[in-house]
């Protein structure tokens, strides 16, 4: 159980940084900040094209839409492949519900036992050391995690495309960098939030 609880609580701080990600908020500036290009331009054409693509992912929306310039923004196999990314993302949105859903039933059974906080706190200290070890790894050899990342989750292989396609001109790799540097900030974060605030309810159980 206190095993299932750190791991459960790990995935939901992992999904809400992800979702974070999400935002326009931050899809706009990593945009800008990366040199996105779409058929039309850079700037604001390249940030109407990724809200769309954003749209689709998240609501369960068709690729096939055209861009600015009325011709199609992706190419079947990139369409494709983002129909995928809609399976791997719900699926991981599904699983972190599913956390989300153990941790609170499991914490709501039994407010008062310091050793259900205690795996909440070493759940979210797990992630702090899992991305921090995954960061270094992808700081040294970002593009051999970026291979390994879509070879496990993407094993069809439909996930490698020409530079001049219209997916990689407008998400090139610095956009994925400064995304998945963010993205461990966050779980780090929000790890050591928790870690931090469910030791100390942890602590106080144990003292009461």
């Amino acid at each position: 159980m206190r095993i299932l609880i750190s791991l459960a609580t790990g995935i939901v701080v992992l999904a809400v940084a992800l979702l974070l990600l999400l935002t326009p908020m931050w899809t706009h500036f990593a945009l800008d900040s990366s040199d996105s290009v779409s058929p039309t331009g850079r700037g604001q054409a390249a940030i109407d094209v990724s809200d769309k693509t954003v749209g689709a992912l998240v609501a369960l929306g068709s690729f096939n839409f055209a861009s600015g310039n009325g011709t199609p923004m992706y190419a079947a196999d990139e369409q494709a492949h983002m129909r995928d990314v809609q399976v791997v993302f719900y699926g991981f949105v599904a699983l972190a519900v599913a956390s989300l859903v153990f941790v609170l039933a499991a914490v709501a059974r039994a407010p008062r036992d310091a050793s259900r906080w205690r795996a909440l706190s070493r759940g979210g200290a797990w992630l702090v050391v899992f991305v921090i070890v995954l960061g270094v790894f992808a700081a040294t050899a970002f593009d051999a995690a970026f291979t390994l990342f879509h070879e496990i989750f993407f094993p069809g292989g439909n996930w490698s495309f020409p530079a001049t396609s219209n997916l990689i001109r407008l998400y090139p790799e610095p956009f994925w960098e400064l995304s998945s540097a963010a993205l461990g900030i966050l779980a780090i974060v929000g790890g050591f939030a928790i870690w931090f605030f469910a030791r100390r309810r942890a602590a106080a159980l144990e003292v009461a």
